[in-house]
C-alpha cells in the first residue's frame, strides 16, 4: 500500500523506546522525516543511530515534554531542516500505580502536564503550519483506561480521558483544514513500562512475575500482550493519506480487552 507520505516531517515523542521508538522506525522505514524527542539524551541517540544506520533521515531533540518551551524549540528544528512539521505523534510514559487516596498534588499536576498538557502545547505549535500547508496528522498514544478506568490507575486514567475529549474537540475544529487528530488507546504492550508495571503488581500483591504475567495474559481474550510493531503500524496508517477520512476517533487496540463498544 502506498502510504503517501514519503518526505513529509514528523515529530514523535517518547522515541526513545518502547511505542515511540517503533512509531519512529515505522514511519522512516515509509520516508517520513523525524524529530525524536525523549528525556535520555544516550538512548536517544543510540535509537536515532540504529535508525539512520538504515537509511532513515532523523535527527534529535532531548527535553521532558513537561517543559512549555520544549514544542515550539522542536518546531523551529523541523521548519530549519525540513521546512515544517506534517505529522504529530504524541507519546509519553504513564504515571505511577495507585488509588486516589494514594497520590498527592504534585503526582496529580505531573500525570496531567505529561499525558494531557504537554499534548495540548505540542498541538498548539504544530498547527498553524498544518494549516498553511492544508495537510496534518495529530496522532496520540494513550490507554485502554481513557474508556475503562481501573482504581488503581486513575492517574492514567484521568489524564488519557481528558485526552480523548480534547482530541475530539480539535478534530471537529480541524476537519476543514484538512488535518485528522485521532488517539491510540492500546491495552497492554510488551514495554519496559508493562515490566515496571507488573513488577509494582508484585510488590502490592505478592506471588511472581510470571505468574502475574499470566494470569494479565489470560484477562486478554486474545491471550496475549500486543508487540510495540503492531502500534506502530496503526500508528502510521492514521498518519497517511490513506486515513484522510478518519478523525476524532479514540482507537481501541487491545486484543479485546476493552468491554465497550465505542
Amino acid at each position: 500500500m502506498n502510504l503517501e507520505i514519503n518526505n513529509k516531517v514528523a515529530i514523535v515523542t517518547g522515541a526513545s523506546r518502547g511505542m515511540g521508538l517503533a512509531c519512529a522506525k515505522t514511519l522512516a522505514r515509509a520516508g517520513v522525516k523525524v524529530l525524536m524527542i525523549a528525556r535520555n539524551n544516550i538512548e536517544l541517540r543510540d535509537a536515532a543511530h540504529m535508525i539512520a544506520e538504515t537509511g532513515g533521515i532523523v535527527e534529535v531533540l532531548s527535553g521532558d515534554v513537561k517543559d512549555t518551551l520544549l514544542p515550539q524549540s522542536a518546531v523551529s528544528i523541523c521548519e530549519d531542516l525540513w521546512g515544517g512539521v506534517d505529522i504529530l505523534i504524541n507519546n509519553a510514559g504513564g504515571p505511577p500505580m495507585g488509588t486516589f487516596l494514594d497520590h498527592d498534588g504534585i503526582q496529580w499536576e505531573s500525570a496531567i502536564q505529561t499525558n494531557l498538557l504537554s499534548v495540548v502545547r505540542f498541538c498548539q505549535a504544530v498547527v498553524p503550519g498544518m494549516k498553511k500547508r492544508k495537510w496534518g496528522r495529530i496522532i496520540s498514544i494513550s490507554s485502554s483506561l481513557a474508556k475503562e478506568p481501573t482504581p488503581s490507575m486513575v492517574l492514567s486514567a484521568s489524564s488519557r480521558a481528558g485526552l480523548s475529549a480534547f482530541n475530539k474537540s480539535i478534530a471537529i475544529e480541524l476537519a476543514q483544514s484538512n488535518i485528522t487528530s485521532n488517539v491510540i488507546c492500546p491495552g497492554g504492550v510488551l514495554t519496559e513500562r508493562l515490566v515496571s508495571l507488573i513488577n509494582d503488581r508484585v510488590e502490592r500483591e505478592g506471588g511472581t512475575y510470571d505468574e502475574l504475567l499470566k494470569k494479565s495474559e489470560d484477562a486478554i481474550p486474545a491471550k496475549r500482550f500486543a508487540d510495540p510493531q503492531e502500534i506502530s503500524d496503526i500508528v502510521v496508517f492514521l498518519a497517511s493519506e490513506r486515513a484522510s477520512y478518519i478523525t476524532g476517533v479514540s482507537l481501541s487496540v487491545d486484543g479485546g480487552l476493552t468491554r465497550a463498544f465505542t
